[in-house]
């Protein structure tokens, strides 16, 4: 069975493009580990990661993408549809 889809980082890009859904979901207070200090990191010490979603038709195409702030290089990233 095939699982997720292999796509260029530009495909990627153009996905995290679209709006993000307001929500209240996951309200919990967490601590601010980073202070927004994004840079000055060694490699793989900070890596953050994004769920999104697209709407294609009648389907969400949801994507998650793991970024390493050091450089900030995509260092993973996972596909998948779903039918809505």
């Amino acid at each position: 069975m095939k699982k997720g889809y292999h796509v260029s980082r530009r495909r990627i890009a153009r996905f995290m493009n679209y709006k993000v859904m307001k929500s209240k979901v996951n309200e919990a207070t967490i601590t601010n580990e980073l202070n927004r200090e994004f840079s000055n990191h060694l490699a793989n010490e900070v890596i953050v990661s994004d769920l999104t979603y697209v709407r294609v038709k009648d389907k969400r195409n949801y994507i998650c993408v793991l970024l390493n702030l050091h450089n900030r290089e995509i260092i993973g990233y996972s596909c998948v549809d779903t039918n809505i």
